[in-house]
C-alpha cells in the first residue's frame, strides 16, 4: 500500500505533553495578536470551525478564543514552521485579543525603544502597524466615507464632483510635491507626499480599483528590470498592456 498523503496537521510535532505553541497573527497588519498552546483536538477544531481554539494548560481544558469576551479570532490560514513544532494562525480578529483589553498581548516594550534589559517598561496597545497597512487603512476610511456619506465629508465632496475634480486635485498635489522635493525640507516633503497619496487613494476609490490591486502589481514587479521590461513591450511604446516594472529602474 502506498503511504497516506501528507496533510498539514500530520506535519505538526506535538511535545511530550501533546501540545504545540501557536502564534496568532493578524492577517491584514501582520501584528502578532497572542500566543497560546494547542493540542491535536484544538487544531482540528480550529480547522473545522474556522475559529481559533487552544488548550489551557492551567485549566486542563479546550477553549475557543472569545467564548466569554466575544473577541473571536477567525482563522483564515494555518501555517506550520520548518521544524513542524510551531503553528501559525493567520486571523481576522473581532476586537482586542488580550484579556487586559489591549489589542495585542505584546503590549510591553523597552521604554527607550532599544534592547536594554534594564530599560523601563513602556506599555501601549501592541506593536505598531507597518507603513503599508496605514495606506490600506486610509483607503478603507475613504471607502467607508463613500458608503456612509457623513455630513461635511471632504471625501464625499470630491467623489460627488467626479473625476474632473479628483484628477485636478491629484495634479495639484503632484505639482506641490515636485516643488518640495528639491527644497531639502524633509517634513514639508513628507506632508506633500501624504497629500498626493491621499488624493490618489480617493481617485482609486472613484475608479473602483482596490488598493490591494496596486500592492499586488508592485509585488509582481519585484525581480524584473525596468529597462528589460520596457524593451520587451510590444512596439516599445507605452500603449502595451504588458506589466511595467519600476523596481529595477
Amino acid at each position: 500500500m502506498s503511504p497516506a498523503p501528507e496533510t498539514l496537521l500530520s506535519v505538526v510535532k506535538l511535545d511530550a505533553q501533546g501540545l504545540v505553541p501557536v502564534i496568532a497573527q493578524e492577517i491584514e497588519t501582520g501584528m502578532v495578536r497572542m500566543f497560546a498552546w494547542a493540542n491535536r483536538e484544538a487544531l482540528e477544531l480550529t480547522a473545522s470551525t474556522g475559529f481559533a481554539h487552544f488548550w489551557s494548560r492551567s485549566r486542563g481544558a479546550l477553549w475557543k478564543k472569545g467564548e466569554s469576551s466575544g473577541h473571536t479570532l477567525a482563522v483564515r490560514e494555518l501555517r506550520v514552521d520548518c521544524d513542524g513544532d510551531v503553528v501559525l494562525y493567520r486571523v481576522e480578529p473581532d476586537g482586542p485579543s488580550c484579556h487586559t483589553g489591549a489589542t495585542s498581548c505584546f503590549f510591553r516594550a523597552a521604554g527607550d525603544g532599544g534592547l536594554r534589559a534594564d530599560a523601563p517598561v513602556l506599555t501601549d496597545d501592541g506593536p505598531p502597524d507597518p507603513p503599508a497597512v496605514i495606506v490600506s487603512k486610509v483607503a478603507a476610511i475613504i471607502a467607508r466615507r463613500k458608503r456612509d456619506r457623513p455630513a461635511k465629508s471632504y471625501v464625499v465632496t470630491l467623489l460627488d464632483a467626479g473625476f474632473e475634480k479628483v484628477n485636478a486635485k491629484i495634479l495639484e498635489e503632484a505639482r506641490e510635491l515636485c516643488e518640495a522635493l528639491p527644497e531639502g525640507d524633509a517634513r514639508h516633503t513628507a506632508h506633500e507626499a501624504a497629500d498626493l497619496l491621499f488624493h490618489m487613494l480617493v481617485g482609486l476609490e472613484a475608479a473602483g480599483v482596490a488598493v490591494d490591486a496596486v500592492f499586488g502589481e508592485l509585488r509582481r514587479r519585484f525581480g524584473t528590470s525596468g529597462i528589460d521590461e520596457k524593451q520587451s513591450r510590444a512596439g516599445g511604446a507605452g500603449g502595451s498592456t504588458s506589466p511595467r516594472s519600476s523596481h529595477g529602474k
